[in-house]
């Protein structure tokens, strides 16, 4: 299976202007982890985790930093997050997630962004899979006897 196979598209984005409030707003109400941030030209510039955005708002209350304007998705983004394309086999996605601990990587075709993977996206994947193969797949787990 490849990328392209269990990746969401078309991909929800971000601009480094967003206001972080309206960022999280977005995630939050679409249950998303992380969004891609592009420049004007489309380009893959960052991707906002709930990390990043839950760092950038939560402060002690002793800091008494006066802001007049909410902080951007461009303050507080990863920059050069890792990334895959579309061709590449999920498992290999799947262990750059586990290896770097990230939960979305983006997935580019010819250096465009078009779709990102996230772990939700995987695991429906493999429940598609199952319940394509149905009861022929083998089980790996014993049920619990009553």
């Amino acid at each position: 299976m490849k990328a392209r196979d269990a990746m969401s598209s078309p991909v929800v984005t971000l601009t480094p202007g967003t206001p972080v409030p309206i960022a999280a707003n977005l995630l939050c109400s679409n249950g998303f982890t992380a969004a891609p941030v592009v420049d004007a030209d489309g380009q893959l510039v960052g991707i906002a985790t709930e990390t990043d955005l839950f760092h950038s708002q939560v402060v002690p209350d002793w800091w008494q930093i006066q802001r007049e304007l909410d902080p951007v998705v461009g303050e507080v983004m990863t920059r050069d997050p890792a990334v895959m394309q579309v061709d590449h086999d999920l498992a290999d996605v799947v262990a750059l997630m586990l290896d770097a601990r990230i939960r979305s990587v983006p997935i580019l075709e010819d250096g465009e962004l078009v779709g990102i993977l996230t772990r939700r996206d995987v695991l429906r994947a493999v429940a598609r899979r199952e319940m394509i193969l149905g009861e022929e797949t083998p089980r790996r787990y014993g049920r619990a006897r009553c």
